[in-house]
């Protein structure tokens, strides 16, 4: 086959690999360029091994557009494919060139290589969501959505890796696509936020301490409040045993305490405005009727101590977790 001039370059980089590592001579044909086919299998993954460790990314961009069997090629002894690979290595160029040529070679629509497994049954928007960008997110779950509910063997999703590892942009960007803004029933896709030791996305945030991403699981996800796991933990559970993160439960001596209360916290707010409720403009009281009297007594000493300026961040009722 005829090899165009702007491949030229590429397929002498292909020459010189093949002359460094010369046990794929026999399973690649250099003079029908990269187009060629492979015969042996060992020695492909071989190859696009060797590729990936010598950085010859614009090669391994050639051979997947120009063979189908590179796409599901298992190079590394965990299973691993080149779009793990450029993945892990935060290749960001390269995972779009990959799914691009992956997309490209796709007949039948079930685009394969971009859904192979590991041996820990890790897909690459697996790893994106744990270790990638959020671009490599946006670029394989737009792809191919059906990998958001692609799950490893210890039955987690790539949305329950990315609360898991506390990527919060890579959460929401993939929420975003989970649960598109039009889907009337946002409650048939809490069956991706569970693992198989009933662990919730919502589990997994605040035992990684990552409380800002659970504010926001919990806004999105609310009936996740309410989850046991195996070992019979509620959410709750997790958070009442990191006493450190109560302020009663904090030692601070007079200095330490008299820089706490002058630090000034904003309110948190939603990052993704997502299968939320219209705001109807009436203020739920979190707390018991009963309590009204003493809360407004609060309120009005409060606003009376923010006439002096400064002196109202030293107000000791301020809100802590």
């Amino acid at each position: 086959m005829e090899i165009t001039q702007d491949t030229h370059q590429s397929n002498e980089s292909v020459m010189e690999i093949t002359e460094e590592h010369p046990e794929s001579d026999e399973s690649v044909d250099v003079e029908d360029g990269v187009t060629s086919s492979i015969k042996d299998t060992d020695k492909t993954n071989k190859l696009l091994f060797n590729l990936c460790m010598d950085g010859k990314w614009d090669i391994i961009d050639l051979l997947y557009k120009s063979n189908k069997q590179a796409h599901t090629a298992r190079i590394t002894r965990t299973g691993d494919t080149a779009l793990h690979v450029a993945v892990t290595g935060g290749q960001n160029d390269v995972v779009q060139k990959l799914v691009t040529a992956i997309i490209s070679l796709d007949d039948g629509g079930d685009r394969v290589g971009l859904g192979v497994k590991n041996e820990r049954k890790n897909t690459a928007l697996h790893f994106a969501a744990s270790m990638g960008s959020v671009e490599m997110c946006d670029c394989i779950a737009s792809a191919d959505a059906s990998l958001l509910s692609a799950r490893n063997v210890d039955g987690e999703t790539p949305l329950f890796l990315a609360a898991l590892h506390g990527r919060k942009q890579h959460f929401l960007s993939l929420h975003r696509m989970h649960i598109p803004n039009n889907s009337p029933n946002p409650s048939d896709h809490y069956s991706n936020c569970r693992r198989n030791d009933g662990d919730t996305i919502l589990h997994s945030a605040i035992a990684g301490d990552y409380f800002d991403l659970a504010f926001q699981i919990i806004n999105l996800y609310e009936d996740l409040v309410n989850y046991v796991n195996e070992r019979g933990f509620t959410p709750l559970h997790l958070l009442a045993s990191k006493p450190s993160v109560f302020r009663s439960c904090s030692r601070l001596g007079r200095f330490e305490n008299f820089l706490y209360l002058g630090i000034h916290v904003n309110e948190r707010e939603l990052e993704l405005n997502t299968q939320q409720p219209p705001p109807t403009g009436n203020w739920k009281c979190s707390y018991p009727e009963n309590y009204e009297t003493c809360i407004n007594l609060l309120w009005v000493t409060k606003k009376s101590a923010s006439v002096g300026g400064s002196v109202c961040i030293f107000f000791p009722f301020r809100k802590n977790i």
